[in-house]
Order: structure tokens, then sequence, then C-alpha cells
């Protein structure tokens, strides 16, 4: 009798067990990815919110209207076709062509989630109908369209400036673009937002890193000498590093190499300090890391395809930005951001505020710090 009993309280033990694992997982998910499932095109309480609430404007942070809807239900976009383009894929479009644009991602501003009942029943009073909040960016649209005509035509990549003290991202852009006005068929190409999503070896700007992870991890490193040979030779004539357009051997200090861009030193450096170490400060960078930022999607960085050990040419040419590495040019232009912010590393943000449709402030810029990458010494 007494071993039934114990049965019967192991198996109801596993019946609970069972639920609470999915019930804590899901709370785990409202909490960090709350965002994610309010705006998602699979919430059906979203679908009929949009067709119940006359979606906010959207404005740059200087009061340009980016987005707005007019009087016959339409959604309309900047007058400057050139600002259009250039902050298409910050804004987005009516199609949904790009995925996580502030259009389909701040929805629960736009459409009015966040609308209390008495509110609801105070703008139903005043105006007989419902209006999201209008939400001002941080992005300026004139700097924005200055950068894309800047940009060489025909070319893919994209463009990131931002406050390294605070994280407001002024341009993400992003090419190549389209008027969000246009009738023809949008690409796949693009509607890819280059600057959160696309992800690829760094090349030399990765160096930050590998030169972070020898200032703290190779004592003596600042007063040595390095050979910017043009090429080194890792035991195979088929995994050498090589200078861009070779050149003469030449001797160098960290600094110099560093402002020379020597890939041969910096896969010297990479070598010297092996696998773990320069994988660990990538890992100090947030390359690995699962950004759940609030205001945008941004994809997952990685140092390599697996967590075997990089040795050889393979290391070598991770330390100067290539070999496995893919990172996006967001990540890339946070991780620079965070050696100018002494060594800390802010949360990207898009929000500058939310103003309801009554003319109360929903929300307001609030700046956070996303981690410490590094010492302030070593950031100096």
């Amino acid at each position: 009798m007494k071993k039934l009993r114990r049965c019967i309280r192991l198996i109801a033990l596993i019946l609970t067990l069972l639920l609470l694992v999915p019930m804590g997982y899901s709370a785990y998910s409202l909490v960090v990815y709350g965002t994610r499932w309010r705006t998602s095109e699979y919430n059906t309480y979203l679908r009929s919110q949009k067709s119940a609430v006359t979606a906010g404007s959207i404005l740059d942070r200087s009061g340009v209207v980016l987005a707005s809807t007019g009087e016959d239900g339409n959604r309309t976009y900047a007058a400057d076709a050139a600002v259009r383009s250039a902050m298409v894929h910050v804004v987005g479009d009516s199609r949904g062509n790009i995925k996580n644009a502030v259009e389909s991602f701040m929805t629960e501003y736009l459409y009015g989630l966040k609308m209390s009942f008495t509110e609801r029943l105070t703008q139903l009073a005043r105006n007989g109908t419902l209006r999201g909040d209008t939400i001002t960016l941080t992005c300026s649209s004139e700097l924005s369209a200055y950068a894309a005509s800047q940009f060489p035509k025909g070319k893919s990549g994209a463009i990131v400036v931002m406050n390294y003290k605070t994280g407001e991202l002024i341009v993400l852009e992003s090419f190549p673009n389209y008027d969000p006005t246009t009738t023809a068929r949008v690409s796949s190409l693009m509607a890819l937002n280059h600057a959160t999503r696309w992800l690829s070896a760094p090349g030399s700007t990765f160096k930050i890193v590998t030169l972070a992870s020898a200032l703290q991890n190779l004592p003596g490193v600042t007063t040595r000498t390095f050979q910017c040979s043009g090429l080194v030779d890792f035991g195979s004539s088929l995994r050498m590093v090589s200078d861009y357009g070779g050149g003469a051997p030449r001797t160098l200090s960290l600094r110099a190499a560093f402002l020379k861009s020597c890939n041969s030193t910096f896969s010297m450096l990479a070598y010297d300090l092996g696998d773990s170490r320069l994988r660990q400060t990538a890992a100090d960078f947030g390359i690995g890391d699962d950004f759940t930022f609030r205001d945008l999607v941004v994809e997952n960085s990685s140092f390599a395809n697996s967590s075997a050990p990089l040795l050889g040419a393979d290391l070598g040419w991770t330390g100067v930005g290539q070999n496995e590495l893919q990172l996006t040019p967001l990540h890339m232009c946070m991780i620079a951001s965070a050696v100018a912010n002494k060594g800390v590393m802010m949360e990207p943000r898009l929000l500058l505020r939310a103003e309801t449709a009554l003319g109360n402030m929903r929300t307001g810029y609030e700046a956070k710090v996303y981690k410490r990458v590094l010492s302030a010494e070593v950031a100096q």
C-alpha cells in the first residue's frame, strides 16, 4: 500500500512539473519577447484592433512627418521622396514588406494597444473615433536622406549612426532602398534591412575586438613591435593570411599596426591569444548574445560555426575579421560605440517618445546600459 502511494505521489509530481514547465516558459516568453508576440501577424486581437483604431503618426526627431493616416483612412508617407526612400527600412510601408519595421513592431503604440478603458471612452466622447499614439523616433530624416545620397549607387550595404552615450539611433540605413509609395513589386533584397538583419564577416572593423583582447590578455603588448610582412604562413600555402595589396615588410608599433590595419599583425595577435581568449573577448562584446531589444529586432552575431577551437590560419583570419565571423552592421556600431563610451555598451533605441491622441505623454526616452564590455582603462 505504501509503495502504491509513493507511485501515485511520484506520478502527481511529474504531472505537476509537466504543467509548470510550459507555464513558466510562457511567462518568460511574455516578459522577454512580449513585443514580438503582441505585434505578430498571428495576433487575432491585433488584427481586430487595427480595424477599429486609426493608426497614429510617425515623426522623426525634428518633427518631420514620416507616416500618417489620411481622412480616407489610407496610410501616407513623407512628402519628400528622398526622405521616404531613406527612411523606408525604419518606418516600413503599408504592405508590410519590411519585417519588424516601426509600422509593425510598434503597433502597440500606433494602434492603441496601450490605451486604458477610460482613455478609450474619453476619445470616443470627444472625437467619436479612436486614434493611436503619435510616436517620435530618434532618427533624423534629414541626415538619413543626406547619407543615402552619398551611398554608392547600385550597391548593397548599410549606414548606422548612433549616439554612443545614449544609444539613440540617428541613422539606420539599408541599401538598396525604395519608395514606400511605389506599387511595383519589392524584391527580397530591397525588403531586407541590411543594418539589422544582414550577417557577414565584418572585416577590419573587428580588429577593435582583437586589439581589446590583446590589451587585456597579453602583458607588455603595447611596447612590442610587429612585423607587417604582407604575408603570414600558418603552415599551408592554401591558408596564408595576407595584407591588402601586399607591400614591403615593415616594423610597426601596436598603435601603428592598428592605424595601418595590418592583417599580418592582427593575425599573429590572434595566434598569440589563442581561441579561448579571443572567443571570450568576442562574447564580452555581445557576439553570441540573444539580442532582445525593446525597439527593434537585430540578428544574433556568431564567432564560429562550432565550439571547436580555431587553429592556425582559421584563427588568424578571425583576428582580422574574416573566417566564420557573422555580425550585423548595427552590432559593429554598438562595439565601436562601447569603446567610445569608456567600455559601456548601450542598448540601441528608436523610440524617442509616444504621445496619446489626447496630447498626453505615453512614454519618454529612457537610455539603458546593455552591458559593460571592457574596462574604461582598456577602452581609453
